[in-house]
């Protein structure tokens, strides 16, 4: 593995892929707001929400296993350029013309379908060019350009729709994945490393190797179950901030923003902090640690009565801030304990798992709200994820 001036090289490609990151969240924001003033549909928002996650939880595991035989930096450019042809067509679309509701779906799902094998494909990357004792560091570093990047998408997709109009936001994506792909044009990443001498087997044969890696690694399994379902728990909760400002705490559309971005500024805390300490502590217990903050701030949440608005403020931050605590160690886990050549498939079934729980949390968080309140779901999966704490603490 060449891990000689590792870090110059991944100033390089995070460079790149924050540009990437950033024109994406503002294009994401921009086409489900135009979709919201064109239809004012539900159904449409529903389906878009589909569009936007349900082909790569779909796809992940055959995105993961072409990943592993191929040049992983070449999928990570070819995505970033099939996401900037999307971009391209609908901005095409929209300048010359009136777009169809089926077109910007159609380059959701187009756009879902390159993060299923980009992720993966970033990813196993990592630890072919950071050294094994830096991983959770790099993954915080990841942790903080995702972060940024979807607080200051929106907020360029407002402003350039406020000054021009929707088009213009399309090709901004553009820009950013040549940007990205220019970047990992001058990085070399190196092939994966194998233990043993690769056989001729057949492709499904290859994907069984990524799922049997996942299933007979028994701690990385019970975590990975762990890790599921927090996501589906913590996912849809993201949802439901609002509404715990205004249902419950009776407060407007303003101090519902404010909450949205003490959330976000946790979540970039969060991932600097990781960033820093790095592996100086044990992974599993730091994913502990992460796990207790989130559920405890969630539980206090749920019980602070209407006039502690402020508290709740506080505890959003905090919750944000627990999120890249647990999640960074847990990725870095992954890449310490599979090896090279099987990461993208190890990753695509991971990633799948936790999409395809997403709309599960949805439906169970829908139901309680209906028959509780808000603070009561709050409390609820604050306890649920404390008690999943134990269990990986004990695992």
């Amino acid at each position: 593995m060449e891990n000689i001036n590792w870090k110059r090289k991944f100033i390089l490609i995070y460079a790149g892929q924050f540009f990437s990151l950033l024109s994406s969240s503002a294009v994401q924001f921009s086409i489900i707001w135009w979709l919201t003033v064109t239809s004012g549909s539900p159904l449409v928002l529903a389906l878009a929400g589909l569009a936007g996650f349900l082909p790569q939880a779909i796809i992940g595991p055959i995105a993961g296993t072409i990943v592993d035989r191929y040049s992983r930096k070449m999928f990570m450019i070819v995505s970033d350029m099939t996401v900037a042809i999307g971009s391209l067509l609908l901005f095409s679309t929209v300048y010359f013309g009136d777009p169809s509701i089926s077109l910007v779906l159609f380059v959701l799902v187009i756009r879902s379908v390159a993060t299923a094998f980009h992720m993966p494909a970033m990813q196993a990357s990592v630890p072919l060019l950071a050294p094994e004792e830096h991983l959770t560091k790099v993954a915080g570093w990841g942790q903080m350009l995702s972060s940024l990047s979807n607080i200051a998408g929106p907020a360029i997709a407002m402003t350039l729709l406020a000054v021009s109009s929707f088009e213009w936001v399309l090709l901004l994506d553009f820009f950013g994945a040549v940007i990205a792909s220019s970047m990992l044009l001058s990085v070399r990443i190196p092939r994966a490393p194998r233990t043993e001498e690769p056989t001729s087997s057949g492709f499904f044969v290859e994907m069984k190797e990524g799922y049997d890696a996942l299933v007979k690694h028994p701690k990385l399994l019970k975590l990975t179950i762990i890790m599921t379902f927090v996501a589906l728990l913590y996912i849809p909760l993201g949802t439901y901030f609002p509404l715990m400002t205004r249902n419950h705490f009776e407060k407007g559309v303003l101090e519902a923003g404010i909450v949205e971005i003490v959330f976000a500024i946790g979540l970039i805390l969060g991932g600097l902090i990781v960033s820093l300490l790095g592996d100086r502590f044990n992974k599993i217990k730091t994913m502990v640690v992460g796990m207790l903050l989130m559920g405890f701030a969630l539980f206090f949440s749920g019980w602070l009565s209407p006039s502690l608005y402020y508290a709740f403020v506080a505890l959003s931050g905090l919750v944000g801030l627990s999120g890249p605590i647990f999640s960074a160690p847990f990725y870095a886990f992954i890449q310490t304990e599979i090896e090279p050549h099987l990461l993208g498939r190890v990753f695509s079934f991971v990633t799948s798992l936790s999409l395809l729980a997403t709309p599960i949390g949805y439906g169970l968080a829908g139901v309680l709200i209906e028959a509780t309140s808000v603070a009561t779901l709050f409390s609820l999966i604050g306890i649920l994820i404390i008690l999943n704490a134990a269990i990986a603490l004990k695992k």
